[in-house]
């Protein structure tokens, strides 16, 4: 039986998502995909726990799969995001769940566990940590700073990605960005994603790198036909990040940084791509916090590392 479902919200937008009902006493998971990516990328864990009786929403993110793509900015505010998932997690009858975020679905994990704490039994961050609200983000000034201390600018693919011709270029070069995007060995991304200029140059060149090990020719072909023209619409997430658009919103709530829920950091095997301060910083917002480390050093834990992190994962869940 099929678990894929839509529903439109009051907002008007329309969520796909796959739902599986816990089949014991076991609560729900929420997983929160980030970019380029879609609820696909939690395959490996939908299956894993559902099979233990757990219960999942997977929502397609708005902007992907086939779920609502609005034009406008301001429908990517992360406040109003979390108001949606929140309203499917109601439709569904669901009370509280484990959250689970990857890559910019951190972000709207992070703003959940601010806006509505008292739905989440648990925080699981993969791989970005939680987000503080309310913090004005300087792009240049971020690049600055990892190329002072880290030798290279870990974030200049973000001045590329708020581009308006950056959606389609991705899809021009589906091929060429999946195998700089899910690499066989993460530190392609040191050289040819971090550096300013760099993934634009990479992408213009149509390079190819090695298929990724950990994602099957199937996978990959599906992967490609669920982001191939909706690259645009997804990249309104990093738009919003680098113009601010949550800012104002987030600073006259007075948001309060602190996680008050069970909060997991889960990250990958110390690389040349690590940010320094991310374990630090999580101390000082989560006093109930647990730090787990895979084997593998690349940005797609649950996929490259996928028996770790279900393992690691169920652990926190059960703990």
């Amino acid at each position: 039986m099929s678990a894929s479902k839509a529903h439109s919200l009051s907002t008007n937008h329309t969520y796909t998502y796959i739902h599986h009902p816990p089949t014991s006493p076991k609560p729900t998971i929420l997983l929160l995909h980030g970019f380029p990516s879609t609820s696909y990328d939690w395959r490996h864990q939908i299956a894993h726990f559902t099979a233990q009786g757990y219960g999942i929403l997977a929502p397609d993110l708005l902007g992907y799969g086939r779920t609502s793509k609005p034009i406008a900015l301001a429908a990517y505010k992360t406040k109003s995001m979390a108001s949606e998932i929140i309203e499917i997690l109601d439709h569904e009858g669901i009370s509280k769940v484990h959250g689970v975020g990857h890559d910019t679905g951190c972000t709207l994990l992070s703003r959940l566990a601010d806006y509505f704490p008292e739905r989440l039994l648990s925080c699981s961050f993969l791989d970005v940590p939680y987000m503080k609200p309310g913090v004005h983000f300087d792009l240049e000034t971020v690049n600055t700073g990892t190329r002072s201390v880290m030798g290279f600018e870990r974030f200049g693919y973000l001045e590329f990605f708020v581009r308006d011709e950056a959606g389609d270029v991705l899809d021009r070069f589906g091929d060429s960005f999946f195998t700089l995007f899910y690499p066989d060995d993460a530190e392609l991304w040191v050289e040819h994603v971090g550096p300013m200029g760099a993934m634009e140059k990479w992408l213009l060149a149509d390079r190819r790198g090695p298929w990724p090990s950990y994602i099957t020719e199937e996978e990959r072909l599906t992967h490609q036909r669920l982001m191939q023209g909706n690259h645009k619409s997804a990249l309104n997430w990093y738009r919003a990040l680098v113009w601010n658009i949550n800012e104002k919103d987030e600073s006259q709530e007075n948001l309060d940084p602190v996680l008050s829920m069970p909060v997991l950091m889960l990250s990958p095997s110390s690389s040349k791509l690590e940010v320094p301060g991310v374990e630090e910083g999580m101390k000082q917002v989560a006093s109930d916090l647990v730090i787990r480390r895979v084997s593998t050093a690349g940005h797609w834990v649950q996929l490259e590392a996928r028996d770790e992190v279900n393992a690691i994962l169920g652990g926190f869940f059960r703990g």
